[in-house]
């Protein structure tokens, strides 16, 4: 019951978002004088929400996962997005954990909780990281100084991802020194029942963690230094990440607070403003033989009772008369909220490996990619489509397969909308897909054109007015040329 009340004060803590920087400065959210052990997991809960929140719901629609088909949703469909899109991403990030990951930062130095440290730079790391593929230029090094600036300047993107790799180090190092305590049951990512036991068993994961997102935000450049770019991937992996489907992180937020795609899901937004798109279905229906389904299909979408898998085309005003729902993989209060999966790191890895010369061990990468994918997911390993789409060699393995099969692992994640736009042709214009093709929403309203970052909400526009850049979604983010 104790437990159950911490968590009740805790989510009502972590997910009510402050409005601007000015607000940040009186928000009674913010735990300036609560202990780490307190402050801690407020910060995970919304580092979870606002990685998988409204974020994830619109690059859904443009990944054509999903199709919007009614309000702000349908307006991303429309690719004509409006200005208050990202508020509810940018004010957790900024409000609920930037700030409190500087508050934990600052007492964890104070008491020499290293551990501390350690877990928040990594989870401001990936805040940046993400906040950067979306918006690009972003107010960082100004950011949290209230006192003294309240309008801060922009600070360049690829500057930003140096400092991403940075805190990432700085993590590995902190959760590799002594430490005056350690998190335990208040970890959300890796929970351990006692110090003792998050010193054994979580504080490795999180270095895992730390070294796949070194991998991840290297594989990102693919388009700025092809070779280089490999060649970091790797050796962020090789220096010791996960091995299996076990290592990865999940915050599971259970039957008391569900996480941040079954409550949407459940409300009138979710039920009326977007629909599984048929794109993906088909995609799914019919992969391994006429009749025999991707096998993860039935868990990323509930079947009709007839057993039908009934879509909304991209562009659809209304969902078609008995179409789908998302299905118990994600639609259920337990449902895992990922934040990089074993698969996607073997993914990574392989289209690394293959962008280095090394197209055995992209095989070899891509074949265990794709078994832990049907195993997370499902359960168990389909012989039947391993033998089809797990089962390559140096001289079969390609890009384009890689990036098919990891688009399908990613379903409802926002990284799949960071490996389309690197994949599309460098210098080739935006009516151009990456991969997997995808065809320009019939009601987009950018001539065929496909957007290609979000635009900067509309608080930050008014309150810092100075400083905001003027963007459209037809610019691009630094690492997609």
């Amino acid at each position: 019951m104790k437990n159950k009340i911490i968590s009740l004060i805790l989510l009502l803590f972590v997910l009510i978002s402050c409005e601007s920087f000015d607000e940040i400065n009186t928000n009674p959210n913010q735990a300036t004088d609560a202990s780490i052990q307190v402050i801690f997991p407020a910060v995970t809960a919304s580092f979870a929400y606002g990685l998988n929140g409204e974020s994830a719901q619109f690059t859904s629609i443009l990944m054509q996962y999903l199709t919007g088909v009614l309000g702000d949703q349908q307006q991303v469909n429309n690719y004509s997005f409006i200005a208050d899109m990202s508020d509810a991403t940018w004010n957790r990030f900024y409000a609920n954990c930037l700030l409190n990951i500087k508050n934990i930062k600052e007492k964890s130095e104070e008491l020499g909780a290293t551990h501390y440290a350690g877990a928040a730079k990594i989870m401001e790391a990936i805040v940046i990281g993400y906040s950067v593929d979306l918006w690009n230029d972003i107010p960082y090094s100004e950011a949290l100084q209230l006192d003294d600036i309240r309008q801060p300047r922009f600070d360049d993107a690829a500057g930003l991802y140096q400092r991403v790799q940075q805190l990432l180090d700085e993590g590995i190092a902190d959760l590799n020194a002594q430490s005056s305590t350690s998190p335990s049951t208040n970890d959300l990512i890796y929970r351990a029942n006692n110090e003792t036991l998050w010193r054994q068993n979580s504080r490795p994961r999180w270095i895992m963690l730390a070294r796949a997102m070194k991998a991840r935000f290297h594989n990102h450049l693919s388009k700025v230094d092809p070779q280089a770019s490999a060649t970091a991937t790797l050796a962020a992996i090789d220096a010791g990440t996960f091995t299996s489907n076990a290592d990865q992180p999940n915050v599971i937020f259970g039957s008391e607070f569900a996480g941040p795609w079954f409550p949407f899901f459940q409300t009138t937004f979710g039920e009326n403003n977007v629909a599984i798109s048929q794109r993906f279905i088909d995609l799914l229906r019919d992969r391994i033989a006429p009749g025999l389904d991707d096998p993860r299909l039935p868990f990323f979408v509930s079947p009709t009772t007839g057993g039908l898998y009934i879509g909304t085309p991209n562009g659809s005003s209304s969902r078609p008369q008995g179409s789908v729902i998302p299905g118990p993989y994600l639609n259920r209060r337990e449902a895992p909220t990922p934040i990089l999966n074993y698969s996607e790191l073997k993914f990574i890895e392989a289209e690394a490996a293959l962008r280095a010369g090394q197209p055995g061990r992209a095989a070899t990468a891509y074949n265990a990619a794709v078994a832990a994918s049907l195993q997370r997911v499902t359960g168990s390993i389909s012989t039947a489509y391993t033998a089809l789409y797990g089962s390559e060699i140096g001289a079969t393995i390609t890009l384009e397969k890689i990036l098919v099969e990891k688009h399908i692992d990613l379903f409802l994640q926002p990284e799949a909308w960071n490996d389309w736009r690197r994949s599309a042709p460098a210098g080739a214009n935006n009516t151009v897909s990456g991969i997997p093709n995808l065809v320009p929403s019939p009601s987009n309203s950018t001539q065929g054109a496909f957007p290609r970052r979000f635009i900067y909400p509309n608080r930050e526009v008014v309150n810092n007015s100075s400083n905001v850049p003027s963007v459209t979604n037809q610019d691009r983010v630094f690492w997609d040329r």
